[in-house]
Formats: structure tokens, C-alpha cells, sequence
């Protein structure tokens, strides 16, 4: 979910440009994996919603249209052969646990999206790993944890493309056109997604040696594989439980790629970027406390 660098927008007006932005990608997405992407985001966003009123016991509260684009957020989270029980279960812990259990909009401590796709991948791990052989997580799997083999020996598997993952290279690409959207009209400013960017190919630039086996993948790839550009301009940018100074945000974002990284490298889970946001959500108040804000970069 994004934010405005300045009140300009109300909620709802800035929920609908979130929308906007994100359907480059929803149809890449669609593009890439079939028409079966297009029931997972709507199962999403439609358990979301019921989830929404149950909780508020009003349909009122739908007119902000958070609950929407938590759905949809998480729908787009999903692996294209996930269960539709699965989907709605997240939506439903996202919106139930992640946002109402603090009191609703703006109270949460934690992105409901990430708290309901975490939530579903620890239970049903299998269901959500086991990916076929053109998505964006088998191609981090098959690069971090290729053993003895040489990037170069992996150059013909069927989960990498020309620059990132298989599929998931357009796709993020057109969440990049779609966060750069966001960035026009000034729903979120660039230094959040920038941070997060720059953390994930730090890493990368520093332990990439052109291919060996001890190399990390390249940087190019790390950025165009799994759900970066989602999560650079769409997730990380949640007002609610991310800094506003503009120091406390490079923190943030530098912290956000950097353990997504560690993750992908040493971790269980293939992408790492849920884990990564609630960590930061955890972090927060002490990057809000302890990094001054530098007065000159708020302007």
C-alpha cells in the first residue's frame, strides 16, 4: 500500500491510484501465468472485503478501499497453482489479525498483506513452494541453492530468462511502470522504493564474480526476480508501518533489501520479502527513535 509524500490525496483517492498502478502488472501476471491469476487476485480481494465487514460490521467501511487493495496485494503474492481456499484463508488473517486486531486502518503495526501471506506460507508450505518451472521463486531456488554448479552451467534451466526469472521479469517490470506511476503523481516519493532497490543490489554487486559457484546471481537478476518491484513500490511504501523522515526511510529500505538477500541466500524461503517487511515492521519504532531526522532531506 503507497503513500503520499503530501496530504494531497484522501484515502480513497489514493487507494484508487494504487489500483491504477497496479494493473500493468496484474495483466503481465495474467499474461505469464493464465487466466487462473486473474480468480487467485479475485479470491483475494473478495475474502478481504467479507473479511473487512465482518470486522466492522459495516459496508462503510469498504468506501476507503484498504481492504481491496490488501486483497489484491496479497493475490498478487500468490503462486498461480496456490489452492483458492488457501488465498482466502490469507486474506482473511491479513485483514482479521494483521489490520482489525489493533483497530482497524492506520492502527496496525504490521502489513496485512505480508501478516496473511506469511501466515499461509508457514501453514501450508508445500502448497505455496511448490511452484511450476516458470515462476519467479523456482528461479531464486534453482540460484541460491544450486550447490557446486556455475551460474553459467544454469544458464539453459527453464526458470530464467533473459535478465531475471522466467515471466516474473516482465512482471516486474510493469510494476516498475506502475510504481513510477505512483511517483508522477506523488501517491509515494522515490526514496523509499530506491532504498529497498539499492539494499537488494548492494549484496548482490559485492559477492557477484560473473557466475561462479559461490556467486549470489547477479545484481540484474535479484531486481527482476520473484516480487521486487512489488514489494519496492507497493509494499514497503504502507504509510502506516513505514518512517516518514526521510532518513528513517533509507534505513528502512536499505534493511528491507539487505535481509531479503540474506534470506534468499541462506534461507528456507525462496524470495524472502514478507519476512523481510515484517521484520522492518518490528524495527520500526526503533529506526523512528534512534535515526535523527535530518531536517534538510524532508524537504
Amino acid at each position: 500500500m503507497a503513500v503520499s509524500p503530501e496530504p494531497k490525496f484522501q484515502t480513497t483517492g489514493i487507494m484508487v491510484r494504487v489500483l491504477i498502478a497496479l494493473v500493468p502488472g496484474t495483466a503481465v501476471a495474467v499474461w505469464a501465468f493464465g487466466l487462473r491469476m486473474i480468480t487467485i487476485v479475485v479470491s483475494a480481494m473478495l475474502a478481504a472485503v467479507a473479511m473487512e465487514m465482518v470486522c466492522t460490521r459495516s459496508i462503510k467501511s469498504l468506501r476507503d478501499g484498504s481492504a481491496v487493495v490488501t486483497g489484491i496485494l496479497l493475490g498478487l503474492c500468490m503462486p498461480p497453482t496456490v489452492p483458492f481456499w488457501i488465498v482466502a484463508i490469507g486474506s482473511c488473517i491479513g485483514i482479521g489479525i494483521g489490520k482489525h486486531i489493533y483497530g482497524g486502518l492506520g492502527k496496525n503495526l504490521f502489513n496485512p498483506a505480508m501478516v496473511g501471506y506469511v501466515a499461509i506460507l508457514v501453514s501450508f508450505p508445500e502448497q505455496l513452494t511448490h511452484f511450476d518451472a516458470l515462476t519467479g521463486a523456482t528461479a531464486l531456488e534453482v540460484v541460491s541453492h544450486r550447490g557446486s554448479s556455475t551460474l553459467f552451467e544454469l544458464g539453459n534451466h527453464p526458470s530464467l530468462g533473459l535478465f531475471g526469472a522466467a515471466g516474473y521479469e516482465w512482471i516486474n517490470c510493469a510494476f516498475l511502470l506502475g510504481g513510477a506511476y505512483l511517483v508522477a503523481v506523488r501517491i509515494i516519493s522515490w526514496h523509499m522504493p530506491l532504498a529497498v532497490l539499492v539494499g537488494i543490489a548492494c549484496p548482490t554487486v559485492l559477492f557477484f564474480d560473473g557466475g561462479s559457484a559461490a556467486s549470489w546471481g547477479s545484481p540484474l537478476f535479484h531486481l527482476f526476480a520473484g516480487g521486487t518491484m512489488l514489494t519496492a513500490f507497493f509494499i514497503a511504501t504502507d504509510p502506516v508501518t513505514s518512517p516518514t523522515g526521510r532518513a528513517q526511510i533509507w534505513v528502512y529500505g536499505l534493511f528491507v533489501g539487505i535481509t531479503t538477500m540474506l534470506i534468499r541466500k541462506y534461507g528456507a524461503w525462496a524470495d524472502g520479502f514478507a519476512f523481510a517487511i515484517l521484520l522492518a515492521n518490528i524495527l520500526l519504532p526503533f529506526i523512528e527513535r534512534r535515526v535523527p531526522v535530518a531536517q534538510a532531506w524532508n524537504r
